[in-house]
C-alpha cells in the first residue's frame, strides 16, 4: 500500500503511531526487532529471589514489557533493531526518529545493505542508491539524513499502481549495542526494577516509573 508524504501515519503492521515534528516524514516500519533481551530471566529471578521455574513465562513477559516501557521513556532502542522509512516523495532532509543510528553494508545482496533504496520501474525490484549521494548528521537528536542528489530515474507517484509499499525507503539500524553486554548497568537495573514492580502489583493501577528507575534511566533519555 503506498504511503503518503508529509503525513502522520499510524503503522497498522507494527502498531506504532508517529508523532509529527520537524523533519519527520514517511512511514516507519520495524523490519527486524532485537533478537535478545537486555535482562535475562535468570537475572530477574535473582532480583526477585525466585528459585523455581514455575513463573518463567510470566517473568519473560514482564521483562519484555519493562524493556519496552524503558525504551519508550528514553526514546531509543537498547539492543539494535532494523528499520525502513518509506516515502513516495523524497525530502532533502529527514529524521530517522532515533539516535544511535548505524549503517551496515554487508557484501552480496543490495537489499541487505542500509541506505536509500528506490523503484526505477513500477513493479521492479528496489535499487540501492549510492551512499555517496547522502550523508548522516549524527550530532542531531534524533539522527538526520541529508540528500545531496536524488535518484534521477525513480518513478513518480503517477506510476504507482497500488502493488508497491512506496517509491523510496531508507534502511538503517539503531540501538545502543548489539548485545546485552554493551548495555549500561544502570539501564539493566532500571528494567529489573520496573519488571519487579509489575510482578508485585499485577492489577492495573495508576502508576508511574518507580523513582529509582527514572533516576537510573534519566542520563540515557533522548529529548526529541
Amino acid at each position: 500500500m503506498p504511503h503518503d508524504y508529509l503525513h502522520n501515519i499510524y503503522n497498522f503492521d507494527n502498531y506504532e503511531y508517529l508523532n509529527p515534528s520537524q523533519n519527520r516524514y514517511g512511514n516507519l516500519e520495524l523490519s527486524e526487532a532485537a533478537t535478545t533481551q537486555v535482562v535475562t530471566t535468570a537475572e530477574l529471578k535473582s532480583q526477585l529471589r525466585i528459585d523455581t521455574n514455575d513463573e518463567n513465562t510470566l517473568l519473560d513477559t514482564y521483562i519484555s514489557a519493562a524493556t519496552q516501557m524503558a525504551e519508550h521513556y528514553c526514546n531509543r532502542h537498547f539492543i539494535t533493531a532494523k528499520y525502513k522509512l518509506w516515502f513516495n516523495e523524497l525530502p532533502s532532509t529527514f529524521s530517522l526518529y532515533y539516535p544511535d543510528c548505524k549503517f551496515n553494508y554487508p557484501s552480496g545482496n543490495d537489499n541487505a545493505k542500509d541506505g536509500l533504496h528506490y523503484l526505477a520501474e513500477s513493479g521492479s525490484n528496489y535499487t540501492l542508491f549510492a551512499n555517496s549521494n547522502w550523508y548522516s548528521n549524527q550530532n542531531t537528536n534524533p539522527c538526520q539524513i541529508i540528500i545531496n542528489t536524488a535518484p534521477s530515474n525513480a518513478i513518480g507517484t503517477s506510476d504507482l499502481d497500488g502493488t508497491t509499499d512506496g517509491i523510496y525507503y531508507f534502511q538503517f539500524h539503531t540501538g545502543i549495542a548489539d548485545a546485552a553486554s554493551g548495555i549500561p548497568d544502570a539501564i539493566k537495573q532500571a528494567i529489573k526494577l520496573i519488571a519487579s514492580d509489575m510482578y508485585y502489583f499485577r492489577e492495573d493501577r495508576k502508576r508511574a516509573f518507580p523513582m529509582a528507575s527514572e533516576i537510573l534511566l534519566q542520563p540515557y533519555k533522548c529529548y526529541l
